[in-house]
């Protein structure tokens, strides 16, 4: 065992690494660039339960550097002694407790909650002019989206009286809080829930964060979420107030609270598809003149809030005018997601064999569902028959939603486009990569309340595993902590870490205090034994533990800007992970925990995108993959 001591800093025998510049030097430049059709109490135990425009590759311009001082200034935040706390083993393993069901909302000041837990949404669209969402959809959007699996709670965000309830066309089912906040009135509108009278009736008393109804998708909605909308002294003659401010204003962080959240950006024009012979009106009534019509399918362009009732400004063959919001689209509705364009045959495995085939399909047939691309074979569903196509028989619809707009967009090398796009789980569900049976290859899982779905190759399908862990709160992280050769899950509270090593049910097999409550944490196999271990970063600075023992850091070293975000592999499959820093979608990365300059330079993605990073293949070297969501 090493002697515990409270800070990393450099001592003989122990080597301090500085001044890492992110400059690149010779690199690689692979762009993502968003393809058309290839738009993608407690238990601390486990319990078992049951033709894209793809990316392209260019060379890097000559001037890629962005160095960094050789000898940056010292953190503003030094560490202090006693302020990393030792690791220790647990004698003793965490006693099993109830597993909490749900995630409570985020609470403020003044009394008030959020309207759904805590890392169980996404906001998926705000208070503002936008595109129409889905045909008859609103341009200019009264309040604010949250999407969540149908069924989850949503709470009452105050003290307050129920006022309304009603089944209505556009809003589904719909209820109406009114609460005193502030001195004022504030009336919460709750739109397209499930069983609007199932929990509260019109003139109940409700408690902040009382459960009063759960997501649906009824009215006139693209997939299960809530739509609150917030108005001060009275709902619909008083003033609508954008709720994100409105909720920050008293302590409660939306945004923080979600899993993840669409960028607060509102397009400059938007494409639209005109349905059925549309007139094109000099204004936005049924009498007036028309200036062109537009035939079926005709691309329409149009401007985010641009619409007065139900009548909505486009532009179309050169001329600008109003069209009925009946004839407006932002797909082409009817049209397949693809067809074939040669006769082919739909096979149930990615090859060209005799025994694969399920059924013969003609030029042109109907492809009505694209959920995958892995390597150059669509996943498809044609009628009632599922299987794989080759995808030189395969034209993709434009104007079309496709299940490959969004998903996992895998990489499999530093010097080609995305070699897998694919979907699992759900937008508003936590993301974890991880060799989960030893095989050499990494996957994905997904993580709703405390409940992780695992899946055991990188194509779209159910769950392989199932097993519970932790609390819904706890912080995740994943790694080989025993040297197997399998990921496990760890989670963190404060600065203790409860390890578990294997993907069964029962309790950790190891808690250890590293760090502050407030570190960044970062995993890796940093010297290369087979063994994950623990690093924490504050600004640029990165505190290196090698073994999950009790003791000091074994290196200290920077690199990048506290500002970058970090991710850790083994980027040349030399069997020791390093790291790299992203910048916009740009990546920096290093194939050594030595002082040098960054050994790559990569642009992969969009700005928005999530990165992960995995060994997609079990080539043992590890590449970049993004998840995209729209």
């Amino acid at each position: 065992m090493r002697s515990s001591l409270p800070s990393p800093t450099a001592r003989p025998g122990r080597r301090r690494l500085t001044g890492l510049s992110s400059a690149v030097g010779l690199g690689l430049l692979l762009s993502l660039a968003g393809p058309a059709a290839a738009d993608p109490g407690t238990s601390d135990g486990t319990g078992t339960s049951d033709g894209t425009e793809e990316p392209t590759t260019v060379p890097a311009p000559e001037d890629q550097t962005d160095e960094l001082p050789e000898n940056p200034a010292p953190s503003d935040d030094p560490i202090r002694e006693g302020e990393l706390v030792p690791r220790t083993q647990s004698t003793a393993p965490i006693t099993a407790g109830p597993l909490a069901e749900v995630d409570a909302p985020p609470a403020g000041n003044r009394g008030v909650v959020g309207p759904l837990g805590t890392s169980t949404y996404a906001l998926t669209s705000y208070m503002g002019p936008r595109c129409i969402p889905i045909r008859y959809g609103s341009t200019s959007h009264g309040g604010v989206d949250f999407g969540a699996p149908a069924g989850t709670a949503l709470y009452a965000i105050a003290d307050g009286v129920v006022v309304n309830q009603l089944n209505d066309p556009v809003a589904g089912e719909w209820l109406l809080v009114r609460h005193t906040i502030d001195g004022r009135h504030v009336f919460a509108s709750y739109s397209h829930t499930l069983d609007r009278d199932r929990y509260v009736r019109v003139g109940d008393t409700v408690r902040a964060g009382q459960r009063i109804a759960d997501v649906g998708s009824t009215g006139v909605s693209t997939g299960p979420h809530l739509h609150l909308e917030i108005w001060l002294d009275a709902y619909l003659r008083g003033t609508r107030v954008e709720p994100i401010a409105w909720f920050a204003g008293r302590g409660v962080d939306l945004r923080a609270a979600a899993v993840r959240a669409v960028p607060m950006e509102t397009p400059a024009t938007c494409q639209y598809y005109a349905i059925g012979s549309t007139p094109i009106r000099a204004s936005a009534s049924s009498g007036a003149r028309v200036l062109t019509t537009a035939t079926h399918f005709t691309p329409l362009t149009g401007w985010p809030g641009d619409k007065t009732g139900d009548w909505v400004r486009v532009r179309a063959n050169g001329v600008t005018g109003w069209a009925h919001a009946s004839n407006v689209s932002p797909v082409r509705s009817g049209e397949p997601q693809a067809r074939t364009t040669a006769a082919t045959i739909l096979r149930s495995s990615r090859a060209f064999a005799d025994d694969n085939h399920v059924a013969s399909l003609a030029s042109g047939a109907r492809i009505e569902v694209v959920d995958a691309l892995i390597d150059g074979w669509y996943r498809v569903t044609s009628g009632s028959r599922s299987g794989w196509l080759h995808h030189s028989t395969v034209a993709v619809t434009p104007g079309v939603r496709h299940g490959i707009d969004e998903g996992f967009f895998l990489a499999n090398t530093f010097t080609t486009s995305a070699t897998s796009i694919f979907s699992f789980g759900s937008y508003y569900d936590r993301f974890y990569v991880g060799d989960w049976d030893g095989n050499g290859t990494d996957t994905i899982a997904y993580r709703r309340d405390a409940v992780y779905r695992i899946r055991q190759n990188n194509t779209p399908g159910q769950p392989d595993v199932e097993l519970t862990y932790g609390r819904a709160g706890d912080e995740v992280y994943v790694g080989d902590w025993d040297g197997d050769g399998t990921d496990t899950f760890a989670v963190r509270r404060g600065n203790e870490f409860h390890i578990r090593n294997s993907l069964t049910s029962g309790v950790a097999d190891v808690v250890l205090q590293y760090g502050r409550a407030g570190d960044e944490v970062l995993v890796g196999d940093w010297d290369g034994d087979g063994i994950d271990t623990f690093t924490v970063r504050r600004g640029n600075e990165f505190f290196v533990s090698n073994t999950m023992e009790s003791g000091w850091a074994d290196a200290e070293l920077t690199y990048g800007r506290a500002g970058d975000d970090v991710y850790v592999g083994d980027w040349d499959a030399d069997g020791e992970d390093t790291f790299a820093v992203r910048r916009g979608f740009t990546y920096f990365v290093r194939n050594s925990m030595e002082s040098g300059w960054a050994d790559t330079q990569i642009d992969y993605g969009r700005a928005a995108d999530e990165t992960y990073v995995g060994d997609w293949d079990g080539d043992g070297s590890d590449t970049l993959g993004i998840y995209r969501f729209s």
